[in-house]
């Protein structure tokens, strides 16, 4: 598939991450599927020209992108190290204010952001996956950049940064938990193309999500359901 010259700045970029030249201008050969399925759905109306921000929202979280040999809370082992190999020497108790604080302020539940910030980093502000998402709430660097983090490593940036996008989720998503959950697992492009827009149409098509991302649901809303019934 060829990539379209307005977006060949940003792919080369991707492919830093990606791995593979894109510099011909065309997907490379044996492309799994992520670029030419993202690309193709959103040029096929009408040949809209998509920008950055479009597919990071799209590509951004899948587990094939972020984490292609992970699982739930794979990012708190030895791959995910912390940028100087080591853990934040932050309290808990005042990363757990942080969260708290963070999460009011915008708008978020605080016990949410809470289990979000478990899945993703194990309250490990250093935190570093196999694919570079980096911080509490593992933010890939297009990702940081487009929320105006510019320090990733700085828990209250990073807290901030990561909470707004998971309330742009909820918001998009009309609230339904869930799906936005889901979305920020595996993108909110693949939830979209499966037609999920609401809790009751993800659980329908739950078995089409990436195991990981069904983990990932699974484990947050359980611990969510159990901090409240305890």
């Amino acid at each position: 598939m060829k990539v379209p010259v307005s977006l060949q700045p940003y792919m080369n970029q991707l492919s830093q991450s990606y791995g593979t030249s894109l510099a011909q201008g065309s997907l490379p050969a044996g492309d799994p599927g992520m670029f030419s399925d993202v690309l193709q759905a959103q040029l096929s109306a009408g040949q809209r020209v998509i920008t950055a921000e479009e597919i990071i929202a799209d590509l951004d979280g899948s587990p094939e992108w972020n984490y292609p040999q992970g699982d739930y809370g794979s990012r708190t082992d030895a791959s995910a190290s912390g940028a100087n190999g080591g853990r934040s020497s932050i309290p808990p108790a005042d990363l757990m204010h942080k969260i708290d604080r963070v999460a009011q302020s915008i708008g978020v539940d605080k016990d949410l952001v809470r289990e979000v910030v478990r899945a993703e980093s194990n309250f490990n502000p250093l935190a570093v996956s196999g694919a570079g998402a980096k911080g509490l709430m593992q933010l890939m660097d297009q990702t940081a950049k487009a929320l105006n983090v510019r320090d990733v490593y700085n828990p209250d940036e990073n807290l901030t940064g990561g909470t707004k996008y998971l309330k742009s989720l909820l918001d998009r998503y009309d609230g339904n938990v869930k799906v936005a959950l889901a979305a920020y697992n595996a993108g909110p492009g693949r939830v979209s193309r499966l037609g999920i827009d609401d809790d009751q149409e993800l659980m329908e098509k739950y078995d089409q999500l990436p195991q990981e991302t069904q983990r990932y649901v699974e484990k947050i809303m359980n611990r969510l359901q159990s901090d409240r019934t305890s």
